[in-house]
This record gives C-alpha cells, sequence and structure tokens, in this order.
C-alpha cells in the first residue's frame, strides 16, 4: 500500500492532483491547512469529491503534536474531515512511548473509518493494534539506506523516505518493499517533501 501525503493546494499544482492513483494501492493524505482548517475550503471540497468517484482514497491529516495537543481539539479536527469524502484520519506526529500510548488510544476511539499513525520511528508494540497502518520510519534517504533494520515483524509498518535520487526511485521502492508493507518513496526533498508527488507518479500518469 502507497502512503502518498500531498500538502499542496489544488490550485497551486493541479497537475499532482491529476496523477493520483486510483484504486486500493494507495492512501492519499489531505492537509487543508494543518488539518481540515477552520472552515469548507469549496476548492478542496471540489476536487476531493471529483477524485473520490474516480477510485482515489484519501485520508484527512490530524496533528496529535507528540501527545501534547488537546482532545478536544484533536476531535474537532477529525469532525472538521467530515465535510470531505475521506475514509479515515492519517495522525501525524505520534508519541511512541508508554506515556502517550493511553492518550491515542483514546482519540482513535473518535475516527470512523481507517486509521494510520505516524511517529516517524519505532514505537511500542502496543501502538500496532491501535492502526490499520503504523509509520515506524520517516525521513531522509541517507539515512534510510544506511540503516540495516527492517520492520517485517511488524505486518501493519509503514515508511516514508523522502530526498531519493531520481534515478534510485527503484533501488528505493525495492528496499521499502523488503522491510515494510506500506509506504512512499520520493524523489522530493526536504523541508517540503510532500509538497507534490514523485516524479515517477508524474511520468505514469503522462503515459495514461
Amino acid at each position: 500500500m502507497m502512503l502518498l501525503p500531498l500538502y499542496v493546494h489544488p490550485l497551486t499544482d493541479p497537475e499532482a492532483w491529476d496523477c493520483l492513483p486510483r484504486g486500493g494501492a494507495c492512501w492519499t493524505i489531505v492537509n487543508v491547512h494543518n488539518g481540515p482548517g477552520a472552515g469548507r475550503d469549496e476548492v478542496y471540497a471540489e476536487t476531493t469529491a471529483r477524485l473520490h468517484e474516480a477510485g482515489v482514497r484519501m485520508l484527512g491529516y490530524v496533528d496529535l503534536g507528540y501527545g501534547e495537543r488537546a482532545n478536544g481539539e484533536v476531535w474537532c479536527d477529525i469532525v472538521g474531515w467530515s465535510q470531505y469524502p475521506v475514509g479515515g484520519i492519517f495522525f501525524d506526529q505520534v508519541p511512541s512511548d508508554a506515556a502517550g500510548l493511553a492518550y491515542v488510544t483514546q482519540v482513535v476511539r473518535a475516527v470512523r473509518g481507517s486509521v494510520v499513525l505516524n511517529p516517524g520511528t519505532r514505537c511500542l508494540p502496543g501502538y500496532a493494534a491501535l492502526a490499520d497502518v503504523v509509520c515506524t520510519f520517516e525521513g531522509p534517504w541517507e539515512s534510510y539506506a544506511a540503516q540495516p533494520a527492517t520492520d517485517r515483524d511488524w505486518p501493519n509498518a509503514a515508511h516514508l523516505v523522502y530526498g531519493v535520487p531520481t534515478a534510485r526511485l527503484g533501488e528505493a521502492t525495492a528496499l521499502l518493499l523488503r522491510r515494510a508493507g506500506h509506504g512512499l518513496v520520493t524523489d522530493l526533498a526536504a523541508p517540503l517533501p510532500y509538497q507534490g508527488v514523485p516524479s515517477s507518479l508524474r511520468a505514469r500518469a503522462a503515459a495514461r
């Protein structure tokens, strides 16, 4: 399963939104304004409705602030995503320790649909049971290529790898698939690796 954070407005990069994979092989993560935003964005509403009809699966972005955000704020973001045709929630900046486990257990109960957690690092095994997918690595290609670790002992682990040289996207994808069942490799780099889509998706869309 590909996880594709897409944190660029549809008017800024409409081509990126037209590249999104259809069907069950990808979850696109939608982020209006650090979540659903304070009010309904009609451009996002129209774009996501069109893509939903075309079979694009989407999740709404919610920031947990590593457990520092109040439950009420998180709940408001979850409810705010009901304005858009998302099929669940992608929780970012998720805590990974024992102290955060009860907090995350509580907030995921408010979700109707799929749940993806992104602590961005290995976390306690208890987190795996709370979500469909847990992102246990997020970082640049150099760090990912250098580490020997694998998460195949976590059947729902995902890795998010950015800054991959375009010529090495195939190699990086093969490595990810050996280490985890889900994730993303992209040639977009920090500090904004998700403001667009990997060049491989653009090339695939152009060939359709």
